[in-house]
């Protein structure tokens, strides 16, 4: 990797960082790590080494590196001459088929970022509700705008205690007293949203998490906690506000809310909704949607939105996962994933877990028993994670660390079972070292 550290150094002289976003660098490298090109489930570095990609973007190209179907509705785009910041027939297409494709959209606004679906959100939340505070979910990433960079990455040491977690800011630079107008409950405690509720139940315009707590890996809520989800915020007047900027498309074309059978209010889309290209989506009830200007007072605006390059990759991409089949190969891969890497895990004697749904999962070390919230992700043996992923790099398989407690890592519909069982071949390499110590 003597290119990607040369061109590392490089960037790091004009660029702050030496990247564009801060969790670029991989912590388990001390270093971004610079990828020439794509295709398919892969990737190559500058030095022309291939890796079979387990990050996938982030979970941006869920289609996979360079796919035709995309390819070709952005050199649509391209050919067009793509006239920016106006509306043309794609814009109301692509909004047309996630209204069929996703339970709770009557509505949607396009975006550039997960971090603007969410700001602009809440806004609406509170517009229509007329009231001030948030409440959210310890530990639940949900973007980069001030209100919600509370308790998103909280040291195992700085949680406080459950029944009131600690409004950790997840950077400096936040105004003191933000946190006033938040409301922060562990997930998959019904028992603690409740007790919320009674004490804020009045003053709460929304309730935002994630319906799958993808940014811990993956954890998957309780079905109690999922029923206090639907009767709370109903029963008290406020917005239930699904953030699926990850979830979304990961396991059904109508993202997690499809798949739980619940259908909140709002609801957030991004990464996988542009097939790799810069656009996200926030929508949901017509009532609550038409308080945006310019029918309502609630503003919402952005020269980039719903860029026409962009809409036309989501059209393709949405398509794409609203075909059949498309989830039974989704399914097919992670199951052979999942428990192949479990398989080597437990061979070794490494104690780890591996939690997955759909196309995006999650590691833990050093655990025993399900991970169920933030407070059991935290205390996993991150020393270890960052060793199994410099080891699995090594052997050609990428995966990203972010600087958290946990991570997600995935795979993309490109990936085949052939794919599958040459990176569990390469991954058992890295286990093999990591259980020596080597």
């Amino acid at each position: 990797m003597n290119r990607v550290r040369e061109q590392y150094e490089r960037a790091c002289r004009y660029l702050a960082g030496g990247v564009s976003s801060s969790t670029r660098v991989n912590k388990a490298l001390g270093h971004a790590m610079l990828f020439d090109r794509g295709e398919g489930c892969r990737v190559w570095d500058l030095d022309g080494r291939d890796y079979i990609d387990l990050c996938c973007s982030h979970g941006a190209t869920l289609l996979g590196h360079g796919d035709a179907r995309v390819r070709a509705a952005v050199e649509a785009a391209l050919a067009r001459g793509f006239p920016c910041s106006y509306e043309n027939t794609w814009h109301a297409e692509l909004a047309e088929l996630l209204c069929q494709t996703v339970p709770c959209l009557e509505r949607v606004r396009f975006t550039s970022s997960g971090t603007e679906a969410t700001m602009h959100c809440l806004r609406l939340a509170r517009a229509f509700t007329g009231r001030p505070k948030i409440l959210k979910f310890e530990g639940n990433f949900h973007g980069y705008h001030d209100q919600v960079m509370f308790a998103i990455g909280t040291p195992a040491d700085r949680l406080g205690p459950e029944e009131s977690p600690a409004p950790y800011p997840g950077s400096t630079g936040l105004a003191a007293g933000l946190d006033r107008n938040l409301v922060i409950v562990p997930y998959n405690r019904p028992d603690l949203l409740e007790a919320a509720f009674q004490r804020h139940g009045a003053e709460i315009a929304a309730v935002i998490g994630e319906p799958i707590y993808y940014n811990a890996g993956c954890i998957q809520p309780t079905r109690e906690f999922l029923d206090a989800l639907q009767r709370l915020p109903r029963a008290h007047g406020a917005v239930l506000i699904f953030d699926e900027v990850l979830s979304a498309f990961r396991m059904a074309p109508g993202g997690a809310q499809e798949y739980l059978g619940v259908t909140p209010d709002l609801c957030t889309l991004g990464k996988a909704v542009g097939g790799g290209f810069p656009l996200s989506v926030f929508g949901g009830r017509k009532e609550i949607m038409d308080r945006l200007m310019p029918q309502g007072d609630c503003q919402h605006s952005g020269t980039y939105n719903g860029h026409v390059v962009c809409v036309a990759a989501g059209l393709a991409a949405v398509r794409a996962y609203r075909q059949p089949g498309f989830y039974d190969h989704i399914f097919a891969v992670a199951k052979r994933l999942y428990d192949g890497l479990q398989a080597i895990f437990d061979r070794h004697g490494v104690a780890a877990r591996v939690q997955g749904l759909g196309a995006r999962f999650g590691i833990y070390f050093g655990v025993s028993g399900p991970i169920r919230n933030y407070r059991d992700a935290v205390r996993h043996h991150r020393d270890q994670m960052l060793r199994f992923i410099r080891l699995a790099i090594e052997q050609g398989v990428y995966f990203h660390d972010y600087g958290g407690s946990a991570c997600h890592h995935g795979f993309c519909a490109a990936m085949t079972l052939t794919d599958v069982e040459e990176a569990l071949r390469r991954l058992e390499g890295a286990v093999a070292q990591l259980a020596q110590g080597t």
